[in-house]
């Protein structure tokens, strides 16, 4: 048989499967909760490099999610556990932005707390207070609660309210 004739015939059959290839998301080699556990693990065990993998893969996978949320603040903390307030900040803010993850405001308040003591500028105090509020305020609603604030409440709370009394 000429080639052509084989190319012809399997032409139709490569359009008909590429009709079938599930989107990006769907690729991804774990679902976007296990993703996020196994980063949750390893920033705990204090594997940055492997936390910092998986929260990225997630992102790359399922931008826009209640996870991807979840995986920027991580990101943060990441970020903040290595110095870098400038991108810890732009994380928190990404996890905001995506979903209003609330931990996130606690997060990102310590961060401009943190910048403000290295001589930042003194607007850093307003908005430290501001993302500190919109957190107590999460915490008062009731709503449910990721494992670590259920753990920690007490600390937390605690560290809440000495920032809010500096900045007072």
């Amino acid at each position: 048989m000429p080639r052509y004739h084989v190319l012809g015939a399997v032409f139709p059959l490569m359009l008909c499967l590429a009709a079938f290839v599930p989107p990006a998301h769907a690729l991804a080699a774990e679902p976007a909760p296990v993703l996020l556990h196994n980063g949750e693990r390893f920033l705990r065990m204090g594997n940055l490099g492997f936390a910092k993998a998986n929260y990225d893969k997630l992102i790359a996978n399922y931008e826009g999610t209640p996870e991807a949320a979840e995986a920027h603040g991580d990101l943060g903390v990441i970020a903040a556990r290595q110095g870098n307030d400038d991108l810890a900040i732009a994380e928190y803010e990404k996890a905001l932005a995506i979903d209003g993850y609330p931990l996130a405001h606690f997060n990102l308040g310590q961060a401009l707390l943190r910048k403000l003591d290295h001589g930042g500028d003194a607007s850093l105090a307003a908005r430290a207070r501001e993302h500190f509020l919109a957190f107590d305020a999460y915490l008062e609603s009731g709503k449910p609660r990721p494992a670590i604030l259920t753990y920690r409440l007490d600390e937390v709370r605690a560290e809440l309210a000495a920032a809010l009394k500096r900045l007072q």
